[in-house]
Formats: C-alpha cells, structure tokens, sequence
C-alpha cells in the first residue's frame, strides 16, 4: 500500500510538472504572467461526501464554477489539496482569487484550508522552481 502511495504521488507531481512547463511556454511566447495556488484542507477535519454523509472537504465543481473557464484545475482527494493554475494572472490577482476561495470556503463550510501561491516568473522561472516554492510558502 505505502508503494501505491508514494507512486501515485510521483505520478500527481509529473502531471503538476507537465502542466506548468505549458504555461510556463505560453507565457514566455506571449509575455504573459501567471499564479499557481495550492488549496488544502486540513487533515483534522473529517472527510464526507454530501449533506447525507456527513464530513467536509473541497467540491471541486463548486471551485471549479467560481473560477474563470480558462484557470486549470488538478484535485487529488487522496491528500485533501488542489492545484490550481491561473493563467494571465499577477500577484494582486491570486491575492483577489485566494481570497474569493476563502469566502467560498467559510459560505461552503469546508473547515479549516491553508492556501500558498507563486507568481511566474517571479518566484522561479521552471516548473520545479515553482514547485518548490510553493511547498514551502504555506499562508
């Protein structure tokens, strides 16, 4: 089980990787910037499904509506947290979008969430840069 773990783990990070080496690509060829954020729910707050069944965690649909159609998003349940990739956006901006999410999150009751976010090219200029960076810059 611990191997599966660690595996699907690795997989996740490559995705994540892939992702922002193509934003990371349009934004060099058209000048742009953009944020990448880390959503996550605390692990002391039980897990649930719907009303029925009672627990929290992130709806993805329910995030997914109050972003743009163009943010991407990657949700891995396993470890409660979300990746979510703002293309054309600056650092007033993912402070506008992290605050947007943390109104969803008290109107949504999903319990306690941290968020960390990273600003391209500011705080690294690669995919694992940004990464690293952002792993390290829990808010």
């Amino acid at each position: 089980m611990d191997w599966l773990f660690w595996r699907r783990k690795s997989d996740s990070l490559r995705e994540e990787e892939r992702m922002i080496n193509s934003e990371i690509s349009r934004s060099k060829r058209f000048g742009f910037q953009f944020g990448v954020l880390t959503v996550e729910v605390s692990h002391t707050v039980p897990r649930g499904l719907s009303n029925i069944l009672p627990g929290r965690t992130i709806s993805f649909h329910i995030l997914r509506k109050n972003l743009r159609s163009y943010d991407q998003i990657i949700g891995y349940d396993l470890w409660r947290r979300y990746y979510v990739i703002l293309p054309q956006t600056d650092k007033n901006g993912i402070e506008v979008v992290k605050a947007r999410i943390y109104q969803i999150a008290e109107k949504e009751k999903w319990g306690d969430i941290s968020m960390s976010s990273v600003a391209y090219p500011d705080d690294g200029d690669n995919s694992r840069g940004l990464l690293d960076t952002l792993s390290g810059n829990v808010s």
